[in-house]
């Protein structure tokens, strides 16, 4: 004879151990999902700046770098604006821009089919009553094999709302955190004097720490030669100054950009917001 106090503690414990299994799983998969958001504000992290350059960091105040190219010939100087590349770092505009970017580039194309939608007749499978079967009115419903999938996924946007405002601030604060870790080179121009890529991979050796960089021209068509020297390196990546974003500044730690496309910036970025 059993228990039934036993018993009563045996679902107890079934119950508790469930729940708490369920509660690790749902912990694990909230931190899953946070793991690249944190990757990419770890990048923005300011106590990984020189002692003297965080002190002065955010002052809104201009920035003279050396314009050089790649065989290292100093062209001179340029002031870069205060307000863009001098502004504070501050990682919560960072998650929510990277947020905003990563959820409205997801096409949002999964698909199940409902009940009218999945093949299979319409005929009622048995009669209502006297076999002793349940009552089916269809053979496409989810219970059978081949049947319609409830609730499930269907096209649409996972875009969210950001105002523009913050979206502008985050790149601003992508820019000027480059330009404080020293990671930000200005060329007077990218494109090289060989296509080939082994003549890149020693250029790029040559900069130091720099594990992934990102060229950035000011023209509507990046050049071929650069995209010839680069498509066969993973850590290379090139953009055009029109498709500057926040998400491509975070994935490489170095960005060249030439005079033309840091202009190209300021004045995309000081243009006032249309309402």
């Amino acid at each position: 004879m059993f228990s039934s106090n036993r018993v009563l503690g045996g679902c107890q414990q079934l119950q508790l151990s469930s729940a708490a299994s369920a509660r690790k799983s749902w912990q694990f998969t909230w931190t899953m999902a946070q793991l690249p958001l944190q990757m990419h504000a770890r990048s923005l992290d300011t106590s990984t700046l020189a002692p003297t350059i965080a002190a002065t960091q955010g002052k809104l105040k201009e920035i003279m770098l050396k314009v050089t190219n790649f065989q290292n010939e100093e062209k001179g100087e340029v002031a870069l604006s205060g307000d863009i590349f001098d502004v504070p770092i501050r990682k919560d505009i960072i998650h929510r821009v990277v947020r905003w970017q990563l959820a409205k580039r997801r096409q949002g194309r999964h698909s199940t089919k409902t009940v009218s939608e999945v093949s299979g007749t319409g005929k009622k499978p048995h009669p209502q009553k006297g076999s002793g079967r349940a009552r089916h009115g269809t053979l496409r419903g989810p219970q059978f094999r081949h049947g319609a999938t409830m609730h499930g996924p269907k096209p649409r946007s996972h875009a969210i709302g950001l105002q523009k405002k913050v979206r502008r601030l985050g790149l601003k604060i992508a820019l000027s955190a480059r330009a404080a870790e020293n990671k930000l080179l200005l060329f007077d121009s990218v494109q090289p004097l060989s296509h080939k890529t082994r003549e890149m991979v020693k250029f790029i050796s040559g900069i130091g720490t720099c594990k992934k960089i990102l060229f950035v021209d000011g023209t509507e068509k990046v050049n071929k030669p650069l995209q010839l020297a680069t498509q066969n390196l993973h850590y290379a990546n090139v953009l055009p100054a029109k498709g500057l974003n926040v998400y491509s500044v975070l994935l490489h730690d170095t960005l060249v950009m030439t005079v033309d496309a840091v202009r190209y910036v300021e004045g995309r970025l000081h243009t006032p917001i249309s309402r």
